[in-house]
């Protein structure tokens, strides 16, 4: 018997009647844009063709400024950050699947997919903020540190973990910078903190399905506090509600709480959005016994903090999105979703869970939901470094040092997005020469803009598709001396290079260790990393391969 408070996302979708006032760049705008981000778009043989600020919210929060990133090249940048890599994961990996007759999508298959698309994702992203951060002229220089990311964690029976990423402590700015962070940096030099997750979604980019996006935000602010890749239970709405102890509430108070902030006068008109995982089925199962709708997607659970209690949103029940209570997904995810969401004026809380318990197969949903918090030895130790012990439930407070200092958020659809949906996904078209991307841009004074931008293959399409490319679609199929010979080639031409070190730190960070500007490899960690399927025999000839032709990268190898 169908349950009407309990919907998918992809058979409920929300319609959006609110603000969405149009502001058109004219030719002068779009002129400056291509002159300001030249280097980026040259990269890329791309240019702005034309372009639409969409604005849903310009309400100022008055807690914030835009501190550096007052200037328009940086505010920019983090939107082509976001851009970008989902274009290119459309050129390269979207819907993968698709020509593969389903008996032969194996995990094996489909994991292997998903790391393709967060490699080529990871690639653009790290590529466009790193040719950005090389750009500015003295006194308005910054370095960006990667403190957030996702990919790390290990998903028994389903990933092996260690996917393409932007790993934390990955640096972005000038070299001289760089190889000299924390130890006596120039103060004209702004500090600069980033959460990613290059894509949220990432088996529906594989399968092309909707609402699939890369996601990124770059703050003034440090964080005082490490949060580790593991899944957090999360508390979140569109309005601000004051903090209280999971551990102390019932589920019945904590939905009370959200919908006094809410103003929700009922419980029958509120929602709390889930991930469809068998851990979250009974909690779902207690909401709908209060009148709680709860609606839910196969992947995904950032994009849905970003929009909450927007209005104008709408369940086709006419419920807004209002909340997630009690939902558990990764720590990145809370994160980049959070600070947006505060922002904007609503409230985050966090609690980490026990990943070992919660990926058990032998648990009934009542039993993973009761045993969310059962830690192991190891997981107590992750909390107690990250001083989680004392206070076990969290929000961007206990993180950051200042979450209202200056930042940007951008979050660009790759795939049509169903709970805003004048978010397109990412079009081409060949005949026309055209691509256009879609962009929800948050910053921390509060408001929020739909960016449309409309590129032209100044070449061609193929070329700008073979400039996306990661630097591994040229070494996967190679055998060893022909990997040596192609990685020899990369590092002796300028952009290959470049290339060839952003592929290297994304696709090995587990078994890398940055010092004094230079890389230690890890040797025995490779071999662990081969045997837990991470990486194959293939990633250890690439590796020795690339040891070899750019020596003076590696301080050696341990």
């Amino acid at each position: 018997m169908s349950n009407p408070l309990r919907y998918n996302i992809g058979e409920a979708r929300l319609s959006y009647t609110g603000r969405h006032e149009p502001r058109e760049m004219n030719s002068a705008k779009v002129s400056t844009f291509n002159s300001r981000h030249k280097e980026v778009l040259s990269f890329y043989g791309i240019e702005l063709a034309k372009g639409t600020v969409f604005v849903i919210d310009d309400r100022v929060n008055g807690l914030s400024n835009l501190g550096v990133f007052r200037g328009k090249q940086l505010r920019q940048g983090v939107i082509l950050a976001a851009a970008l890599p989902a274009a290119a994961v459309v050129m390269h990996g979207f819907d993968a699947l698709k020509n593969v007759p389903k008996d032969q999508q194996t995990k094996t298959l489909i994991n292997r997919c998903k790391r393709d698309n967060d490699r080529t994702a990871a690639q653009i992203m790290s590529e466009v903020l790193q040719i950005t951060a090389e750009t500015f002229d003295l006194g308005e220089e910054v370095i960006i540190e990667s403190a957030i990311t996702e990919g790390v964690r290990v998903k028994p029976g389903l990933e092996a973990g260690g996917n393409p990423t932007i790993s934390v402590g990955a640096l972005f700015g000038k070299q001289e910078h760089c190889s000299r962070y924390g130890r006596g940096l120039s103060k004209e030099v702004s500090r600069l903190s980033m959460g990613s997750d290059v894509i949220d979604g990432t088996g529906k980019s594989v399968k092309g399905l909707h609402s699939s996006l890369t996601a990124l935000f770059i703050t003034e602010s440090d964080f005082k506090r490490h949060l580790p890749d593991i899944y957090i239970e999360r508390w979140m709405a569109g309005a601000m509600f004051p903090e209280f102890n999971p551990r102390d509430t019932e589920l019945k108070e904590e939905v009370q709480i959200i919908a006094d902030a809410c103003g929700v006068k009922d419980f029958s008109e509120m929602t709390a959005y889930f991930l469809d995982r068998p851990r979250h089925h009974l909690a779902m199962d207690q909401l709908n016994a209060l009148g709680v709708a709860t609606p839910y997607d196969k992947d995904g659970d950032l994009f849905p903090a970003l929009v909450m209690g927007l209005e104008g949103l709408r369940f086709p029940d006419g419920r807004g999105l209002t909340s997630m209570i009690g939902e558990i997904g990764g720590s990145a995810e809370w994160a980049v979703g959070a600070l947006p969401l505060v922002w904007r004026g609503g409230q985050s809380l966090g609690m980490l869970t026990s990943q070992s318990s919660l990926t058990r197969k032998d648990l009934s949903p009542e039993e993973l939901w009761n045993e969310r918090f059962h830690y192991t030895e190891d997981e107590l130790i992750l909390l107690q470094d990250a001083r989680f012990e004392q206070k076990p439930f969290f929000t961007v407070r206990d993180i950051m040092d200042r979450p209202f200092a200056g930042g940007v958020s951008a979050f660009s659809a790759i795939s049509d997005n169903y709970f805003l949906p004048q978010l397109e996904g990412v079009r081409i078209d060949p005949q026309q020469e055209l691509m256009s991307t879609n962009t929800l841009m948050i910053n921390s004074l509060g408001i929020v803009e739909h960016w449309h931008l409309t590129f032209k293959f100044v070449e061609s399409l193929e070329v700008t598709s073979q400039k996306m490319r990661s630097p591994k679609s040229q070494l996967d199929k190679l055998e060893t001396a022909e990997i040596e010979r192609r990685v020899k080639a990369m590092a002796n031409n300028e952009v290959e290079r470049f290339r060839l070190k952003h592929f290297f730190v994304n696709e090995y960070y587990p078994a890398i260790i940055h010092t004094d500007g230079k890389i230690v490899v890890l040797e025995k960690t490779i071999e662990a990393l081969i045997a837990r399927g991470v990486l194959t025999e293939r990633d250890r000839k690439i590796v020795s391969a690339v040891v070899e032709a750019v020596p003076e990268w590696f301080a050696g190898s341990v």
